[in-house]
């Protein structure tokens, strides 16, 4: 046996339980290219002679070393996958679209949660090239500064950005916020409102920024005046949805509707509304965004805009799949791929005041 094999740093790994892919090579009566074949889920090799492999592995003992064999190889199967904030559905739905598609392809996901931090996505970054993934799909914390995405490219990592968008240079997959929010707006201005809130508003937070404009647009298309209160600033999380809905009726002039940044701004509005007594479409009409699984659950369920995670998902994968393929040159230009939401209407938003209030005047 040559010195290569007994060098190669899978058998070292498993020398300690006296397994060696010879050993498996012997017990299925294959060659030792094909175990290592079936050991890297490759196709080429025909299902019934790939289990016959497997279960003389599992009978040895044997344990498959995925990071020797990238060592060995040159080229990772790890994708990493940076969250900023797994405490929302949505992105926890996202990152299982993502994983089903790229283990479809034989891709792992080393995921990471940044709650928003840069000093974390910084780390985590560093642990990540550090681990030789082959591509990030990433939804950058809230202030991450504009250069990151050229330096993840001089690392030679392909990266695809996911909802936070970072210019037309980087490869994107979001949602296009302006044009959902006009659409939710519309659909409270022809229930009968025109007094209507933002909910979720972030100051220097691109997102936000979008998803305001769509508002004011559809607000300015049908001469309503906004007042600045109006505009509510809170976090994005059902506390701040809770914060609002007290905000709201401590308000003057009083909207009768409010359409949320996101659903979990939106469910805690809800829930707001019955510890008060008040019900959603009656007291306050109210949409959402994201359309969680939760959102069809709540009480009343929730109207909201839909871009569907599985989608983005699938796609944010595709495009990461293709620049790996293509490495090490980059094929094409940076692809910005924005899905336009469409309205899922449910109770929340339903029910004309019995008599609509007069538009406000500035």
């Amino acid at each position: 046996m040559s010195n290569t094999f007994w060098n190669d740093p899978i058998v070292q790994s498993n020398m300690k339980t006296g397994a060696t892919i010879q050993d498996i090579a012997a017990a299925a009566g294959v060659s030792k290219s094909t175990v290592s074949l079936v050991l890297q889920h490759s196709p080429k090799i025909k299902a019934e002679t790939a289990e016959k492999v497997r279960e003389a592995a599992r009978a040895l003992g044997y344990v498959y070393n995925r990071g020797a064999a990238n060592l060995r190889g040159g080229r990772s199967t790890t994708i990493g996958m940076v969250i900023n904030d797994l405490t929302n559905p949505f992105f926890v739905e996202l990152l299982v679209a993502i994983e089903r598609v790229l283990a479809q392809s034989g891709y792992t996901t080393l995921m990471a949660h940044t709650a928003e931090s840069v000093a974390t996505q910084t780390r985590v970054l560093q642990s990540m090239r550090e681990q030789n993934v082959a591509g990030l799909i990433m939804s950058p914390a809230l202030g991450t500064p504009d250069d990151m995405p050229s330096e993840i490219a001089s690392w030679g990592i392909p990266l695809v950005l996911a909802m936070r968008p970072m210019g037309p240079d980087v490869d994107t997959v979001g949602v296009d916020n302006n044009v959902g929010f006009a659409l939710a707006t519309e659909h409270l201005i022809q229930q009968g409102h025109t007094r209507i809130a933002f909910v979720g508003n972030r100051a220097g937070y691109a997102v936000a920024n979008e998803r305001r404009q769509g508002y004011l647009s559809a607000m300015a298309r049908h001469d309503l005046a906004v007042a600045d209160e109006w505009i509510v600033d809170v976090e994005l999380t059902p506390e701040g949805g809770r914060k609002a809905v007290r905000a709201i009726f401590d308000m003057k002039h009083r909207p009768t509707a409010a359409v949320c940044y996101n659903d979990q701004v939106a469910i805690g509005v809800l829930h707001e509304l019955d510890r008060m007594g008040k019900r959603a479409g009656k007291a306050l009409a109210v949409v959402g965004c994201d359309n969680v699984v939760a959102a069809e659950h709540t009480n009343p369920p929730l109207t909201t805009l839909s871009a569907g995670a599985e989608r983005l998902g699938a796609k944010a994968s595709e495009i990461l799949l293709n620049r790996i393929a293509s490495l090490p040159s980059v094929s094409g230009p940076p692809i910005q791929y924005l899905v336009k939401p469409s309205l899922v209407v449910r109770e929340s938003s339903i029910g004309i005041p019995t008599r609509a209030p007069k538009a406000f005047a500035q």
